[in-house]
């Protein structure tokens, strides 16, 4: 790896800010119908985000930013923490898993703007290779869009694939099976489901018209779940054509369907799944997804608090922290959190863990962290933690937008380090170490 420049410390291409194009039109909404229609002959109601003014607009954003939200989302699995991997301690796989992306991808921009591009490097990646680079970019921007436009405020995020393990969506969401959604956001007022956002990301590196063939099958993906009793449920699709060296977003939001249609499209992707052709209606019975999975009474009060524990792992995993169990908790061992660095920005303080990439002769820093208002600590109680993050939210600059600032580490308080936060309390740090 190699980059031509350093301003500050910090490597241009992924700091500097650049705009992508984004489409979320009503000639898309059609064009995605007519697929959608083509394989189901259904009409459902798609239409654009509202939130993105129903055109196409240029969308700001840096490398780093997109990195970090990969990086978060991708680890979204709410039972690794405890299941762990291949040997490796549950804690410890989910900090790998929650970085991977910032490393892995680290090469892929280039530094030309306003635009922002792709390097050189990228048309080397092939085949299967590049199916994979272009759907991770397609989550990358799914993330982006659904942070820091749809949502207005941090919300929890499960991939699909594990909401079974997830004590809020868990119980709601029996019964998908693999022709799902990618992931769900959801948000919580005390312990009340509030929101739910159902995504599908979609990615392809060959144009517009494969993005529509996706998009239309995304549309089928994100009508399986049924609607949460008492919370308000979005279907997004979203896709990302990395056609060339730019990225192109694509958006579209699914209406809610009325039952019947919802149930046809759930069964038809169920019996395909099972390897079966759907016929006409006769199917609807057949069995081969529940008709009642929907929201299970459960102990509210018990979930909630699950819900949180998992939260706070993944939090801790971020920043690098190891934990050890108490009794059904989870909790820092705070003596362990002494060996890790701390970044100052602002009147805040992170946590933060230090990977170190050899650049031949120079090293590049990336540190991950999580800011400590956002912790648990021993002792707290719920109200305690609640406060100390509205205090984080009322310090930081933005609402719900990523914001960079400087920074200053402890172990090299020498060095300007450029830091950008989200809203969840997470942090991305890069810096060239001489």
């Amino acid at each position: 790896m190699a980059f031509s420049s350093f301003v500050a410390g910090q490597p241009p291409a992924l700091s500097t800010a650049g705009t992508y194009e984004i489409e979320s039109s009503w000639k898309l909404a059609d064009l995605v119908g007519e697929e959608f229609f083509h394989k189901t002959q259904r009409v459902v109601d798609i239409h654009p985000v509202p939130e993105l003014e129903a055109g196409v607009t240029q969308r700001s954003v840096s490398p780093m930013e997109l990195l970090l939200g990969l990086g978060k989302t991708t680890s979204a699995l709410p039972g690794l923490h405890v299941a762990g991997a291949a040997g490796v301690p549950g804690l410890a796989a989910l900090r790998t898993a929650s970085r991977w992306a910032i490393i892995r991808y680290l090469w892929a921009f280039a530094e030309a703007r306003p635009a922002l591009r792709l390097s050189a490097l990228t048309s080397q990646v092939r085949s299967h290779q590049r199916s994979l680079f272009s759907e991770h970019f397609g989550i990358a921007v799914a993330t982006d869009l659904v942070e820091q436009l749809i949502l207005t405020e941090p919300a929890h995020v499960v991939d699909a694939d594990a909401v079974s393990y997830d004590a809020i969506l868990g119980p709601a969401m029996g019964g998908l099976g693999s022709h799902k959604p990618d992931y769900f956001w959801y948000n919580m007022r005390g312990r009340d489901l509030t929101d739910v956002v159902v995504l599908e990301a979609k990615g392809n590196s060959s144009g517009r018209r494969l993005s529509i063939l996706q998009m239309a099958r995304g549309v089928e993906q994100v009508l399986v779940p049924k609607a949460v009793p008492g919370a308000r449920m979005r279907r997004i699709v979203i896709g990302a054509c990395l056609a060339g060296k730019r990225i192109k977003g694509f958006a579209l939001e699914v209406g809610e369907p009325d039952d019947e249609t919802r149930e046809d499209i759930a069964i038809a992707l169920a019996m395909e799944e099972a390897g079966v052709r759907p016929r006409s209606r006769d199917h609807e019975r057949s069995g081969w997804i529940s008709a009642d999975s929907v929201a299970a009474p459960v102990d509210r009060d018990e979930v909630v608090r699950e819900a949180e524990d998992l939260d706070q792992a993944r939090l801790f995993a971020f920043a690098g922290l190891t934990s050890e169990p108490v009794g059904p908790l989870l909790h820092a061992d705070r003596q362990a959190a002494g060996s890790l660095d701390v970044v100052d920005v602002d009147d805040t303080s992170f946590r933060c863990e230090t990977s170190l990439i050899n650049l031949g002769g120079r090293y590049l820093s990336v540190r991950t962290g999580v800011a400590e208002d956002v912790l648990s600590a021993p002792g707290d109680t719920e109200a305690d933690l609640e406060q100390r993050r509205a205090r984080y939210a009322e310090r930081r600059p933005g609402r719900n937008s990523y914001a960079f600032r400087t920074g200053r580490s402890w172990s090299r308080p020498q060095e300007d380090l450029t830091v950008v936060t989200s809203a969840d309390g997470c942090m991305l740090s890069l810096s060239l170490l001489e």
